[in-house]
């Protein structure tokens, strides 16, 4: 073959394959990009069930407004690490000026926290609502025994779903406090003096040893006292110089300090002191914090 028709051929060829060449990116760019919508959305669809899901939790806990109506000397520090959450409280006021109020902390955060969660409100309005349990304690056997129940936790093998839960029944007239949990505890500032009632070292949920009946503390309170229940997202919370827990010495700490102030400014500076501790931290789980003045 001649140089020019060498030359000839050897261009053909490179124009090819360059064709070629440019035709797969073509291609392979027409594939990311498809990938990419496909991808955008349903990440959109994943959002948008969770938003609607978000709504259904909202919908089901109690609102600001009616714990205000029935308790409203009270506040809610709530502050779920994702857009739903494993945390939740719930409020009910019954015919006999009894409040009841609990903070709960389920299995998981995120999604699966949150389906655990409005199991957990829709029980506590069947067992105290409609069912009339008011005993602390036996509403939290019953609220074992239907969840064990409901999610077919029946052998040690299954999945250990469940809660640690702190329930308190206050009567404001009788200054009288009836309090169960299950691992949570419950705290009372009365003056300058700080009270922890600590919890069962049992959840409510299937456990595979040492389960028993949950215990009721019952105690007398004072006007002007200060009562907290809460979730362990705070305490467990990193932070500080040396990214360490804030731990529950420091929350009961913080407690105490700022117990005389008014439950809105309570918020806020449970607010402050959390935000100047994690600083860049990421938060790691749920926090619920629920105030009330007695």
């Amino acid at each position: 073959i001649p140089f020019w028709g060498f030359l000839i051929l050897l261009i053909s060829i490179s124009g090819y394959t360059s064709r070629q060449y440019l035709s797969q990116r073509r291609y392979t760019a027409q594939l990311k990009e498809e990938s990419r919508i496909r991808l955008e959305e349903k990440n959109k669809e994943i959002i948008d069930s969770i938003n609607y899901a978000k709504r259904i939790q909202d919908a089901m806990m109690t609102s600001e407004s009616y714990r205000k109506s029935i308790i409203p000397k009270s506040f809610t520090f709530f502050k779920p690490k994702d857009v739903v959450s494993g945390d939740f409280y719930w409020v009910f006021k019954d015919k006999e000026e009894n409040v009841f109020f609990t903070v709960a902390d389920c299995t998981g955060h995120g999604v699966p926290g949150a389906f655990m969660s409005m199991i957990g409100t829709s029980l506590l309005n069947e067992i105290i609502v409609e069912k009339g349990i008011k005993d602390t304690n036996k509403v939290l056997d019953e609220m074992r025994k239907q969840i064990i129940k409901s999610l077919n936790q029946d052998t040690e093998d299954d999945q250990k779903d469940g809660m640690d839960i702190s329930i308190c029944k206050l009567n404001m007239k009788k200054k009288t406090l009836e309090f169960s949990g299950a691992h949570n505890p419950l705290v009372v500032v009365s003056g300058n003096e700080i009270s922890t009632f600590k919890g069962d070292s049992q959840a409510v949920g299937l456990e595979t040893v040492n389960t028993k009946p949950f215990t009721k503390h019952l105690m007398k309170l004072k006007k002007d006292d200060m009562i907290y229940i809460y979730s362990d997202g705070y305490q467990d919370q990193f932070g500080g110089e040396n990214g360490k827990k804030y731990m529950t010495a420091n929350f009961k700490k913080l407690l105490l300090k700022i117990s005389k102030e008014d439950e809105k400014k309570q918020n806020k500076l449970l607010e402050i002191e959390l935000a100047n501790w994690m600083q860049k931290e990421e938060q790691i789980d749920d926090i619920c914090i629920m105030g009330v003045r007695v």
